[in-house]
């Protein structure tokens, strides 16, 4: 297919979007037709139109878990043209998105020449004798669906961010701007506070404008920069890899019916420049370099071909992000931000998130809601918890005790061992004249694991379990079985004092662990019946892995403290969020993206 027949598909694609997929909220139905006979003659019709087996769903849910498992396109795209309203539920974005990302991965994914995945697969696998005129067709006869399976997508790419969640700083912070003025004494006081008040402590902490001077932060300012230098180099997306070309252009298009926007999260990185000539990470003397670099990462004594992943370049359009997770193997992380702002929001280790659901051991994660639905869902009601919420318990304990902040480009963030973390990239607070609007719908940061003295009892801990689902970094669950072994091996060569050290530590902190994480605290009121209502959904994650869990069990749970008739017009809507979201990958896939959990 030549690209000006592709151009010509695209503008029909356009129409297609604006006019057949018109779809509302099932609850609008009972407010826009004036009399009962008209409901029931469009439930007639949707009762028609679908045929005798599928009318039987009255829950659009259960279709949609129907049409999930069609895993071939003829099929799906034959479905479509059975009837008007079997157009609409078939020609839903997310399925074609699974049947796409299944069949081509994203290495060929354009989306200059096609925005949504349903005419993408189209014309990769050219099969263009659907053409457009019956979708005309469906659009004059149809008008619009009332379905809140369908309408979801578009529920939550719309959600307001609302002024309350981003207006909160209370991750303590060090300025660390001024470079130019800073003196050596002025160095050292920085890195004794960071050592004392946080890493040791193992509590987060902001170090502001840390990075602002890193050549990267100009260099890659813009979209064509970047493309520039690596337009054609590929990168892990969602578990498949494609060129930064294509992941550009799956950023900046214009459609909001992808409501689990992809991420590109590399372990491998492109081009080992992009961390050594642009950045101050290994600079040896500067601040960076004597925070984190030069004694802090402890996985080096396996050298660099045989240490598990441990940094990532970082890409994501406006209002993407990564779900609750803690950092693997009990490393703490920092992360830079090169371009754009990153909400970030942070709970102790003991003090599991509402409405994520790990399992007993932490292997695996299940976190049914993309951030901005959690923050919809939870937010407001956690800073509205008062003492009636809570029974029984000393005022320090009434509440979780999260932090949050906004890291903009040239901060750097210090996230501690097993901290529950959730980061959305946020749109611009104000128009940026010297950026254009594409560039500014652009986030990149850089990330990095270590392993420090202050964190190793915890590393310890968990590579001493052998558990290959709580070990990650490698493809082969056999090397990380072996890690632990690999590991003390090494440092007893290398550092056994502080191995010795770090033994006796994680002996005195096993005798202490027989106390019960917060999360199993009796807890009544909003914050009860919000956990009730998730709980009843789902008990058992499925799974090897966290990142498993989190693109294949997308659980259906009701979540937000509504009055009961509001409560009762959003659960289907937001129960549907793991139908929408869903991504099968091979093991190599998940292995990959289980690499990735961090922000």
């Amino acid at each position: 297919m030549t690209r000006s027949s592709c151009a010509a598909t695209n503008n029909d694609t356009n129409d297609e979007n604006e006019d057949y997929y018109d779809v509302k909220p099932f609850g609008m139905l009972f407010f826009l037709f004036d009399s009962p006979a008209e409901k029931r003659k469009y439930l007639h019709s949707r009762r028609e139109s679908l045929g005798e087996f599928f009318s039987s769903f009255l829950d659009d849910r259960v279709l949609m878990n129907v049409l999930e498992h069609i895993d071939d396109a003829k099929t799906l795209a034959k479905f479509t043209m059975a009837s008007k309203m079997c157009f609409q539920y078939a020609s839903f974005d997310s399925l074609w998105k699974k049947l796409y990302l299944n069949r081509f991965g994203l290495e060929e994914a354009d989306f200059r020449r096609c925005r949504n995945w349903k005419q993408l697969y189209y014309v990769k696998a050219n099969e263009t004798t659907l053409t457009m005129e019956k979708k005309t067709k469906v659009k004059k006869k149809m008008g619009c669906v009332y379905s809140d399976a369908l309408y979801l997508p578009k529920q939550i790419n719309n959600l307001e961010i609302k002024k309350t969640w981003v207006e909160s700083f209370t991750v303590p912070e060090i300025d660390c701007s001024s470079s130019e003025k800073r003196t050596l004494a002025d160095e050292e006081s920085i890195e004794s506070r960071f050592r004392e008040e946080f890493e040791n402590k193992n509590r987060p902490v902001v170090l502001r404008g840390l990075a602002k001077e890193w050549r990267a932060i100009e260099k890659w300012k813009t979209n064509d920069a970047l493309l520039n230098e690596y337009g054609d180099e590929t990168f892990l997306v969602g578990g498949y890899r494609t060129s930064l070309n294509n992941y550009l252009s799956y950023c900046l298009r214009e459609n909001d019916t992808d409501d689990s926007k992809l991420l590109l999260f590399d372990p491998k990185v492109a081009k080992e420049e992009m961390w050594t000539e642009n950045t101050e990470i290994f600079e040896e003397g500067g601040l960076f370099h004597n925070l984190f670099s030069k004694d802090g990462d402890y996985f080096k004594v396996l050298g660099e071909e045989k240490r598990p992943h441990y940094k990532w370049v970082i890409f994501g359009p406006n209002r993407s992000g990564s779900t609750f997770h803690v950092d693997p193997n009990g490393t703490s992380a920092w992360n830079a931000v090169l371009r754009g702002r990153k909400k970030w929001i942070l709970f102790p280790n003991d003090e599991v998130p509402p409405g994520v659901f790990p399992s007993e051991d932490n292997a695996s994660v299940v976190c049914p809601l993309t951030p901005l639905e959690w923050y919809e869902n939870f937010y407001d009601t956690l800073l509205s918890c008062g003492d009636d919420d809570f029974e029984g318990e000393e005022t320090s304990k009434r509440a979780y005790h999260f932090q949050e902040t906004i890291c903009e480009a040239g901060d750097v963030i210090f996230v501690p061992s097993q901290w529950w973390h959730c980061v959305v990239n946020l749109p611009p607070e104000h128009d940026d004249q010297d950026q254009d609007e594409e560039d500014r719908n652009v986030h990149l940061a850089l990330t990095a694991n270590f392993v420090s003295r202050s964190n190793m009892p915890t590393v310890l801990k968990i590579l001493d379990s052998k558990n290959s689902n709580l070990v990650s970094g490698y493809d082969d669950k056999t090397q990380r079985r072996s890690l632990g072994e690999a590991f003390e091996k090494r440092m007893r060569e290398m550092y056994p004092e502080i191995l010795e050290d770090a033994r006796k530590q994680r002996a005195r902190t096993t005798k202490k662990e027989i106390a019960p994480p917060r999360k199993q605290q009796k807890r009544v009121g909003r914050l009860a019946k919000t956990t009730e209502n998730a709980n009843n959904v789902t008990k058992k994650p499925r799974g090897e892995n966290a990142n498993e869990n989190n693109t294949k069990n997308k659980i259906s749970t009701t979540t937000t403290i509504f009055s009961q008739h509001q409560q009762e017009q959003h659960t289907s809507s937001f129960a549907f969020s793991f139908w929408a979201k869903e991504e099968e990958t091979n093991d190599t896939t998940t292995q990959a993206n289980t690499d990735t959990t961090n922000t």
